[in-house]
């Protein structure tokens, strides 16, 4: 299949809005890179978020084109770049621009077309990326990792909401979790995290659904009902987090842990009041490239 490329620049204030309209109407969800190695201030602190569309859907594509001329006026984001990817070029663009990684201290990823002699002590997750978000590049991901090489326990039952590829899924399933539900609301993602699952030989441990929290859903996406969870993953976004928050503090026992990033750090105050207010008590912030992650504990 041939693929339509979306691909927007923006500072960190703009990002939410892209990823919430690119990731709304766009098949996988939003794609966010950053730019830690660029060799300007200014071009580290340049976010890109792409979405991709098949190429027959003209009418989305024209109504994003559209709505990010809008939203240009009143944020400071690039103008649009469209380019169509043919199926190699699909593929190559993931290939080039993923190899192993390294993150924290025993997690490396590995991309299914590398050869990876593991380690002693390393947690290796070999990973198709897919369309879906969360291949471990963004500092999102990252933090999302690293506080489950610290905060995950031996048999714990797991949550991950917005589960995306399935990496922080697999993650804690390859780390001792006894029961891992990756949930999403978008049908890719649930494919392809079902595919990194089996990759990786964990399905006895994780299963995948299509499903959310919260009230602020697609109708047709039905509620995860599950409790008494010992640790709760949410990469998404701050509003994101702060609209879902009854419900994930919910889904947790009593002293239950929450990890939650996909925060700017200039919305890490209004977060962290929010999780204050539903009874959580913050055990540390993390931080990395201008995006945070609070691990709190429900009290």
């Amino acid at each position: 299949m041939r693929w339509v490329e979306i691909r927007v620049d923006a500072d960190p204030a703009s990002v939410d809005d892209l990823v919430s309209l690119l990731g709304r109407h766009c098949q996988g969800g939003a794609v966010v890179e950053s730019h830690p190695d660029a060799s300007t201030e200014e071009e580290r602190r340049r976010i890109t978020v792409k979405g991709f569309l098949p190429v027959w859907d003209e009418d989305t594509r024209q109504k994003l084109e559209i709505a990010l001329l809008l939203l240009q006026r009143v944020s400071p984001i690039s103008e649009p770049r469209i380019s169509i990817l043919e199926p190699e070029d699909w593929a190559e663009s993931w290939k080039a621009h993923f190899s192993p990684q390294h993150i924290g201290e025993r997690t490396v990823i590995v991309p299914t077309w590398h050869e990876y002699q593991r380690a002693s002590g390393e947690v290796v997750i070999n990973l198709d990326p897919g369309m879906a978000f969360g291949t471990g590049l963004h500092a999102t991901t990252r933090l999302c990792l690293e506080a489950i090489e610290r905060y995950l326990r031996q048999e714990m039952a797991v949550l991950d909401v917005g589960t995306g590829s399935g990496i922080l899924a697999i993650s804690a399933a390859l780390q001792g979790a006894m029961h891992v539900r990756g949930i999403d609301v978008d049908a890719v993602a649930v494919e392809v995290a079902r595919e990194n699952v089996a990759l990786n030989q964990v399905e006895h441990i994780v299963a995948i659904e299509r499903a959310t929290l919260g009230n602020d859903a697609p109708p047709d996406v039905p509620q995860h009902a599950g409790t008494q969870y010992d640790l709760v993953l949410v990469n998404i976004l701050a509003e994101t987090i702060m609209k879902m928050l009854p419900s994930l503090v919910a889904s947790l026992r009593v002293g239950g842990i929450m990890v939650g990033s996909g925060i700017l750090l200039e919305k890490a105050g209004a977060v962290t009041a929010s999780l204050k207010d539903a009874g959580m008590t913050l055990l540390e912030q993390m931080q990395q490239d201008g995006w945070v992650a609070l691990v709190a504990e429900r009290s």
